[in-house]
């Protein structure tokens, strides 16, 4: 090992060293910067070489026999004849009064990064801010960035993730793609045109994820006040087993669910009129004490009272996991027992009364399907009368529909009252609602309801969708006349294939689901990450922008205008396809966009928007795209500048990998005169001219100018 490192030693230190030869220098201004120190071993050339190459400087020079100087670059002065001081080193030059010896020190690569650290941790991400090299020995061409695993609660081999991000203004990058849970050990190495740095470290936890859905509790026994059940661990790859949960839910009611999701102890839940609530909890070291829990055992669980039931109404018990870490909590929950599973038990007594009493509840099951059939077939026989004589009541979607605007299914003068609800039936698929899982995430708090994502099921396939659940009751008779507005435009627009289409809507007691396709990121988001190592393929810019001037056709063929065109209004698919958000009622689920920076001349005084000023934001669309996610404008950080730059003529620069024809199209996009702008189908011819590879990325993007 010992010869190792002296061979080592001598092939970095030493072979690596050459003699430049003797250059002009003085006392008040060196050839090289850096004085080390004045010190007699720096007679020896090695030691000054040694102290520069520690230092991270390419060079070393020696001046009057015992200074030593560092720098990247020498010979400003010219060549000289007067490094005349003798070295204690045979044949080694240790420069003179006013001339300097310099001598490579082996050092290419930049010094490493400095100021590491993680701003902020997600599940799958950390993202990571630093400062440059303070000696960068040539122009930073990139960052790397590699994240190993050093601890973690998976069970399998965490995969080292590895991110190269271009250019050397780069300070911050989000890595993703790692295990939750996990502690990482983050390098960042800086290369520049010769060599790469050594790294700098930097150490950090991903936040944890929910733990495995554990499997629901089986029936063992059960008394008039009890219900013994059967509990199975839980388990996670994204975090510990913290804790478990019994909860109990009253029947017909559908508790919230998700891994923040908390629930409430018996007293609680009763003050708040919630119909379920945690009947004991216990840590995961005493999983096999309550294996066999017993629920309305009348105690104490932990915190929580263990309160007595009433098994003739058969409640639903589910089994919580729990999985805690540092500051963070994270639930998972399993299905309930179903009343099938009280029968499957095995210590039920059935006796003659039980079944005289399914009997009696089977012949009035039956009675109460023949009255509804009887009610159907009355209904029917009496529709077109009710259909023609309607009395005035409030406008609903449950109900008829008068007094609405000129859209698609709306008429706008109508000889009879019309029930505009049915008719919407008509149009769109009628969800049943077990086909449609809402989830707890919230996307917006829009004008007519919350937003969710979700999935629906059709055709046993699963597809991401977002849900604008409406609260019908509690709209104004205006906002339901507008909304019905919203809604048609998304109806007659669908189906496209670039837009994000309506699936269909699902209808309860006192909401109203409105469903639509979900893609699986934005393309703003896919450009952002390109920034920090994730491959978008340059020769598809062109096609995704053809293929979104297609869908605004044909929005323009029904007389729609988009009105937030940008990055962030458009889906792309994983095969690069884009799919066109937020017209009619589906802008209510983009992001609070600053829009003014995508916002035409003409429209700047807040005037209602036409076709060309949809042009004129395809045009800052397309510049998004060739900046990789540049914020338009961005040296300008009111909303206030950027509008009296736009009237003074300023235009959004033309990129250096930016061929002239493109940024010809898209000047011509923010023409003043509307009438000499593009149109959509001349843009959609766009994929014809050619584009350059994007060597460089100048804009900063700056989230704070783009959104609220």
């Amino acid at each position: 090992m010992l010869v190792l490192s002296v061979l080592l030693y001598f092939c970095v230190h030493v072979l690596s060293q050459k003699y430049e030869g003797c250059f002009q220098s003085s006392a008040l201004d060196p050839d090289l910067p850096t004085l080390i120190l004045n010190h007699a071993t720096y007679n020896m050339p090695t030691e000054c070489i040694k102290e520069c190459h520690l230092r991270y400087y390419m060079f070393a020079g020696v001046m009057n026999g015992e200074q030593c100087f560092c720098g990247n670059r020498y010979g400003r002065k010219g060549i000289s004849n007067s490094c005349i001081f003798n070295c204690t080193e045979p044949n080694m030059y240790c420069g003179g009064q006013d001339a300097m010896s310099i001598y490579t020190t082996g050092q290419k690569g930049p010094s490493p990064p400095r100021s590491a650290q993680i701003i902020q941790s997600g599940s799958n991400s950390l993202q990571i801010t630093w400062e440059p090299p303070d000696i960068s020995n040539g122009n930073i061409t990139s960052y790397t960035l590699k994240a190993v695993s050093v601890q973690t609660f998976a069970s399998n081999a965490i995969p080292i993730v590895e991110s190269q991000i271009q250019g050397g203004h780069s300070n911050t990058t989000i890595l993703q793609g790692l295990q939750p849970g996990t502690k990482y050990n983050v390098s960042i190495t800086a290369t520049n045109s010769q060599a790469d740095s050594e790294p700098t470290y930097i150490l950090g936890w991903t936040l944890i994820g929910p733990p495995n859905k554990p499997i629901t509790p089986q029936v063992i026994e059960h008394t008039n006040s009890t219900v013994t059940v059967l509990l199975s661990e839980g388990s996670s790859e994204y975090g510990p087993i913290s804790a478990y949960q019994v909860f109990v839910v009253q029947p017909g009611i559908i508790p919230p669910s998700g891994p923040n999701v908390t629930y409430y102890n018996y007293e609680e839940s009763l003050k708040r009129g919630l119909g379920y609530y945690i009947t004991g909890e216990f840590e995961s070291l005493e999983f096999y004490k309550y294996k066999k829990f017993t629920v309305g055992a009348g105690k104490m669980i932990s915190a929580y009272y263990n309160a007595p039931l009433n098994t003739r109404i058969m409640p639903q018990i589910g089994l919580a996991v729990v999985s805690k870490f540092q500051s963070q909590t994270q639930y998972a929950y399993s299905d309930l027992i179903s009343k099938l599973m009280y029968f499957e038990s095995g210590n039920n007594n059935i006796d003659l009364v039980t079944i005289a009493l399914c009997i009696a509840i089977g012949l009035l099951g039956a009675l109460l399907v023949a009255s509804i059939v009887l009610y159907f077939v009355l209904r029917q026989r009496h529709e077109k009368f009710r259909m023609r004589k309607l009395p005035e009541q409030e406008l609903t979607l449950q109900g008829p529909l008068y007094e609405v605007d000129n859209m698609a299914y709306i008429p706008e003068d109508v000889p009879e009252r019309v029930n505009h609800y049915q008719e919407l039936k008509k149009k769109v698929w009628i969800i049943p609602r077990n086909a449609l899982i809402i989830n707890d995430t919230v996307i917006r708090r829009g004008r007519f309801g919350t937003v969710y994502t979700g999935a629906v099921e059709k055709d046993n396939k699963t597809s991401a969708v977002t849900i604008h659940s409406v609260a019908d009751k509690l709209l104004k008779a205006s906002d339901k006349r507008h909304m019905l507005r919203e809604l048609d435009i998304c109806i007659k627009a669908s189906p496209m294939k670039y837009l994000a289409d309506l699936v269909g809507t699902c209808e309860t007691h006192d909401t109203l689901h409105v469903v639509f396709e979900l893609p699986p990121q934005t393309l703003k988001n896919r450009l952002l990450a390109s920034r920090m190592g994730v491959i978008f393929p340059v020769n598809q810019i062109l096609p995704i922008a053809s293929m979104i001037a297609s869908a605004l056709q044909h929005l323009e063929n029904y007389k729609i205008v988009h009105e937030h065109l940008c990055a962030r209004s458009v889906g792309i698919t994983d095969d690069w396809i884009p799919k066109l958000i937020g017209h009619g009622i589906s802008k209510y689920a983009l992001e609070d966009i600053k829009y003014t920076r995508w916002t035409s001349i003409e429209c700047l005084d807040n005037k209602k928007q036409q076709q060309p000023a949809v042009v004129w934001a395809f045009g800052v669309l397309l510049w998004e795209m060739l900046s990789m996610g540049g914020t338009p404008y961005s040296n300008l950080l009111l909303e206030s500048e950027v509008e009296e730059a736009v009237n003074r003529g300023v235009r959004l620069p033309q990129l250096a990998d930016t061929p002239d024809p493109l940024y010809e199209v898209m000047s011509s996009c923010w023409n003043v005169k509307t009438q000499e702008r593009p149109t959509f189908e001349e843009l959609t011819r766009l994929e014809t001219l050619s584009i350059c590879p994007i060597t460089t990325i100048t804009e900063p993007y700056i989230s704070e100018l783009e959104l609220n």
